[in-house]
This record gives C-alpha cells, sequence and structure tokens, in this order.
C-alpha cells in the first residue's frame, strides 16, 4: 500500500489522542520501504503527501536524532544503522520467532533450503524470521522485506484463515497488477484459492510474485486457535519439478504446527 494510501485508511480509525505530527514523522521513515537507499525531498513529499515545509522539519528533526542521513552533497536523505535498534528489539522480544527459530534452523538443515516466518501488516506481508538456503533465489528478498499479501503463499495462508468479513474486505482492495506469469488477477480466482488452503492446510504458489518463485507455505496460530502468521519453504525450479515441490506440503504443515500454540485439525 502507498503512504498515502495508508495514511487516508488511517484517519478513518483515529482514537482521540492521536499525534498527526509523530505520524507525519512515520510516514517519513515509511516511504524508504520501496526499495530504494535514498531519497529526495521532492521524491518523500509525493511519497507521504505531506507538505514540503513541514517536511523540511520532520526531516531535519530525524537526521539530528539519528535515524536518518543527509548527503551533503546530492541533498538526498538515507535510513541510519540506529533504525536496526528498533527491528532488532522487535526480534528479541517477539515470543513466536523464538519458538519458530530453532526448527525453521532444522528444517533449513534437513532440507536445504530457504524457510521464512511471515505476518500480515494490513495489507503486506512481512518477512520476521528467515533462514536462506546457500543458492539464491532472489537477492532483492531478506529479513524485513514485504510485499503484497495476495501474491504470496504465506499471505493467502493467512487471509484464508481470517473471519470471512476481513477476508472479503482485503480480497476487495486487492490492486490486480500482474508481477509474474502466474499471478492472480481477479478476484474470484483470488477467493477459490483461498477456499482451496482452507480445505487444504497448505499452498503450493509458482511464479506468482516473480518468476523462479516456488514456495510451500501453511498458516500459523496462536492458542486461541486464530491465525497470527504462516511459514514456507522457498525452492528453485533448477532443482524442484512441481511435483516434487507438491511432496513439501506435509512438511510445511507438519512445520507450521510445531509453530502454532494450537494448530486446528481442520487445517491437517
Amino acid at each position: 500500500m502507498c503512504e498515502t494510501g495508508r495514511q487516508e485508511q488511517m484517519t478513518e480509525t483515529r482514537p482521540k489522542l492521536f499525534s498527526t505530527s509523530l505520524e507525519r514523522g512515520l510516514l517519513i521513515l515509511a516511504a524508504f520501504d520501496q526499495g530504494e537507499q535514498t531519497l529526495g525531498l521532492t521524491q518523500l513529499v509525493e511519497r507521504t503527501g505531506i507538505e514540503k515545509t513541514a517536511a523540511q522539519r520532520f526531516l531535519s528533526t530525524l537526521v539530528a536524532m539519528g535515524y536518518l542521513l543527509k548527503d551533503p552533497i546530492t541533498r538526498r536523505y538515507s535510513l541510519t544503522a540506529r533504525m536496526l535498534h528498533l527491528g532488532s528489539s522487535f526480534l528479541r522480544g517477539n515470543p513466536l520467532i523464538e519458538r519458530a527459530t530453532p526448527y525453521m534452523l532444522n528444517c533449513n538443515k534437513e532440507l536445504g533450503e530457504t524457510v521464512n516466518l511471515g505476518v500480515l501488516d494490513d495489507e503486506e506481508i512481512i518477512l520476521v524470521a528467515r533462514i536462506p538456503s546457500r543458492e539464491v533465489v532472489s537477492p532483492n528478498v531478506g529479513l524485513g522485506s514485504s510485499f503484497p499479501w495476495h501474491v504470496s503463499g504465506l499471505g493467502q495462508s493467512i487471509v484464508a484463515y481470517l473471519p470471512d468479513e476481513r477476508r472479503r474486505a482485503l480480497v476487495s482492495q486487492v490492486n490486480f497488477v500482474r508481477r509474474a506469469s502466474n499471478t492472480i488477477m481477479d478476484a474470484q480466482a483470488l477467493h477459490a484459492r483461498l477456499d482451496q488452503i482452507r480445505s487444504s492446510g497448505s499452498v503450493l504458489v509458482i511464479n506468482e510474485n516473480f518468476d523462479g518463485d516456488i514456495t510451500v507455505a501453511a498458516p500459523v496460530f496462536d492458542a486461541t486457535g486464530e491465525v497470527t502468521a504462516a511459514v514456507n519453504i522457498v525452492v528453485t525450479p533448477q532443482r524442484w519439478s512441481t511435483d516434487k515441490a507438491e511432496s513439501l506440503r506435509p512438511t510445511v504443515v507438519v512445520l507450521a504446527s510445531a509453530l502454532s500454540s494450537h494448530y486446528p485439525s481442520r487445517a491437517r
């Protein structure tokens, strides 16, 4: 979701003590999540919808606090290593990641393939734990990477088990743009995929996010039986045929069950 779109969505649900100043400062930091290492003032204004003079004040503050660096020659801004403090605090204090890591390491060791844990954030999936294989699947995907939920086995696995109203809302908000040769391109097909996941408890996704992307995913549940995350195994077409990748479904379901506080029997 673009930052201006996210801002409009947040406006509808703001609590009484909501700070618009803090919101705009955070929108500037969030604008750096679209793959570019550096951004200029004009780009930041366009991405956040913040008026230029106000953006300059926020940028100056973030530079002074050490969260942004301004290049004196290009006058472009970039994130600093201080941002890692926030991320590392989340990683160290998250019980799901702590519980999941040894199981993911073991799966990676047995298969030699990448294993990811992802959570849903608005309309995107964020990778919160990742054990990579020796073979590079995609050089642009790493811990903290995000992408639209509907092109990901992780995202589809989570949304399939959300309450019907939330699921329908998320599908209705999808911007169906082709990202790869097999990207799902309409709501009817996406609902059908989600129904299949509810029936089988796992999903095989091939060439939906980018060509060469083959993942097998399953949902992770909390102690109340509500879906809270998803785990996937990522393989490459050079080493795995479709039939061979299909054989990973039981493995990923067992892995997801091990990470879950309570795993519904319907997903077995």
